[in-house]
């Protein structure tokens, strides 16, 4: 993998979703080639510990992204209807911008937080909030209806994704 740019947000994305690759990232800047690595299991540990502290929840906040494009009601819908079908209480919050410190507020009432948002949100800067902040598929995981897995699913965009992504189609029965 080759990556041109002079960040490494969207190369970490990439090399999340391929792990077994090796990455390049080209700094047109600096005219500068390097070799680029990502801490794989140090981030799926910190991600299914996250998951095994929701399992218990009891109250989940989900917090829909109004930030560009990035919230989707349809991955909504799917997890109020999961968390209902559970007997889990939930309430929503519209936020342009998630900071530790504003959901702090509500942690009283809530066990855990998903975001519906960016998946990065969650896997970058989770820890520093003091409830579990779960991407959906996370929260999934956490309540059955998906499979953890050891290759993480960046696919929120992919038409082919999971229940967790923005464009799941559910499969008709008999097809």
């Amino acid at each position: 993998l080759v990556f041109v740019a002079d960040g490494r947000f969207h190369l970490e994305a990439a090399m999340i979703a391929n792990p077994t690759l090796r990455a390049l990232r080209y700094d047109p800047y600096e005219k500068r080639m390097t070799e680029e690595t990502y801490d794989h299991k140090g981030m799926l540990d910190a991600r299914r510990a996250a998951i095994e502290q929701a399992k218990a929840a009891k109250a989940v906040g989900l917090v829909f992204g109004t930030l560009g494009r990035q919230g989707s009601w349809k991955i909504h819908e799917r997890l109020t209807a999961m968390l209902d079908d559970a007997g889990v209480a939930h309430f929503t919050l519209l936020m342009s911008e998630l900071k530790p410190e504003t959901l702090a507020l509500m942690n009283s009432s809530v066990d855990a937080w998903v975001q519906i948002a960016c998946p990065r949100l969650s896997i970058d800067w989770g820890e520093a909030f003091e409830r579990p902040l779960l991407t959906p598929y996370e929260l999934m995981v956490a309540f059955g209806a998906a499979t953890w897995a050891e290759k993480y699913p960046m696919d929120n965009y992919a038409r082919d994704g999971g229940a967790w992504t923005n464009y799941y189609k559910e499969k008709k029965r008999g097809v």
